[in-house]
């Protein structure tokens, strides 16, 4: 494996197989000096995995350089997602970890970055993000916008998301439209990704999946092996919840 040191942050070379890998002292402190990671963060660089997959990308060239910041109990699953989309060829801009745009959410959406851990706070809160546990995923935000509604206005972040607004893949006469997270949401579901912000009310955050904070909370304060059980345990529930006559 090949590392190269850029601006004191610690980037994996673009050759780089799949597959998930501990965040080493390098990162950590990159993605501190970057305003990606705090101290008060509710969980620490020990419990996250660097998560490194192939991709296609929106003209259909393959990527091996994607990469995202998880939390360690659930990158398996999300890696599995990533190998899914690729075989099904589902597009994905770009996936670089939230560093490279100094912790800023919009500039990563405005550049239509697939992103997970971010230690930030819930917008317009104080409450931490999902993100900020690293079970939230921000999948082509682009295409799939955050949405706020005030009345009869509508504001689309990023701004350019608003050429997405019909949410339909296949328009008569006219292309049609991947990377829209609703051909995707059964997998995420399947994979303990059951939330898509695609389903609220308002805001309506059509590039968000995360696992929902109480499992968020309780995979944080179990160790390693603990989390990645209880996960593996709440999906299986799930499953066969939804298999119930």
């Amino acid at each position: 494996m090949r590392r190269i040191l850029f601006s004191g942050l610690l980037l994996l070379s673009p050759a780089m197989a799949d597959g998930i890998a501990p965040i080493d002292a390098a990162r950590c402190a990159g993605m501190t000096a970057h305003h990606v990671l705090t101290a008060t963060a509710p969980v620490d660089c020990e419990r996250l995995s660097l998560v490194t997959f192939s991709y296609v990308d929106f003209e259909g060239r393959p990527h091996g350089d994607g990469q995202i910041v998880v939390l360690d109990a659930v990158a398996p699953r999300l890696l599995r997602v990533f190998e899914a989309l690729k075989a099904r060829g589902f597009a994905i801009a770009k996936a670089k970890p939230v560093e490279a745009y100094e912790g800023d959410d919009d500039a990563s959406m405005a550049d239509n970055n697939t992103s997970c851990f971010n230690d930030r706070a819930i917008a317009g809160t104080t409450r931490p993000s999902l993100h900020a546990y690293g079970v939230a995923i921000d999948l082509d935000p682009v295409q799939n916008p955050f949405l706020t509604l005030n009345g009869a206005t509508v504001t689309v972040a990023p701004p350019a998301g608003a050429a997405y607004l019909n949410r339909r893949l296949h328009r008569p006469g006219k292309a049609e439209r991947p990377g829209l997270a609703e051909e995707v949401v059964s997998l995420f579901a399947e994979n303990g990704f059951a939330h898509w912000g695609g389903d609220w009310d308002d805001p309506i955050d059509y590039q968000h999946f995360d696992i929902g904070r109480p499992l968020a909370e309780v995979l944080a304060a179990l160790p390693p092996e603990q989390a990645r059980a209880r996960f593996e345990a709440a999906i299986a529930e799930r499953l066969a919840t939804s298999k119930s006559p």
